[in-house]
């Protein structure tokens, strides 16, 4: 794997620490709906819910019961998981789905600052996003990956974008991200009926940034 970072985000594994309880919990759900699961997609209502953020943690703690996590960022028009990383972004995903039938993805998949997570950031934002999610060389991908990983997890756009609901029929499950306050019952719970219509699988939702006064958690899962 490439090893192309910058210096160490600080910022996650120090989230990390703070609420590695619950991180395991949502771990111990999500394992317990399915453990054969080994592509998950990832999205929220709207952008800035902490999905991203979330997403590296998640890839850590499931890390830690040795497994070996690619994270995808297949947010085009947003990409941020280089960013939440301080990894380079000249090349990603959006370069290889562009790219001819014989080159490779995996050389362009990035070490991270945890042990056995590894990025393919999004690359530079392409013309036609919705159709690279729409490709069948995506779709190999994937199933490339999942070969080669133990857990594939997926940084997808905000649930009302359409390459999200191209993306959450090929991932074999669905976290829906919601921020506490934020976002009311009605307009997620809309965007999860749309997502199903679609075909996607929804594992569960995630509470995110609840007030620790209010819960003693950062986090809280749902089964859905």
């Amino acid at each position: 794997m490439s090893k192309k970072r910058r210096k160490d985000d600080t910022n996650l594994k120090d989230l990390s620490v703070k609420n590695t309880e619950e991180l395991k919990m949502i771990r111990t759900n999500i394992g317990f709906i399915n453990k054969d699961i080994k592509t998950m997609m990832f999205t929220s209502y709207s952008p800035a819910e902490g999905k991203s953020t979330l997403i590296g943690v998640m890839a850590e703690v499931f890390a830690q019961q040795g497994k070996k996590v690619l994270i995808i960022d297949a947010d085009f028009r947003r990409p941020t998981q280089n960013k939440k990383f301080k990894l380079l972004n000249q090349a990603g995903l959006s370069t290889y789905l562009q790219r001819g039938v014989d080159e490779s993805w995996e050389g362009l998949v990035q070490d991270t600052l945890f042990k056995d997570v590894y990025l393919l950031p999004a690359g530079p934002i392409p013309p036609n996003p919705t159709e690279l999610a729409d490709s069948d060389k995506f779709k190999e991908m994937l199933e490339q990956a999942k070969e080669i990983f133990d857990l594939v997890l997926i940084d997808a756009p905000p649930a009302g974008i359409s390459d999200t609901k191209i993306l959450s029929s090929r991932a074999e499950g669905v976290v829906f991200i919601v921020e506490d306050n934020r976002v009311k019952k009605a307009q997620f719970q809309n965007a999860l009926e749309v997502l199903e219509q679609a075909g996607a699988n929804i594992l569960g939702i995630v509470l995110n940034k609840v007030k620790r006064s209010k819960k003693d958690s950062a986090y809280y899962y749902y089964n859905y």
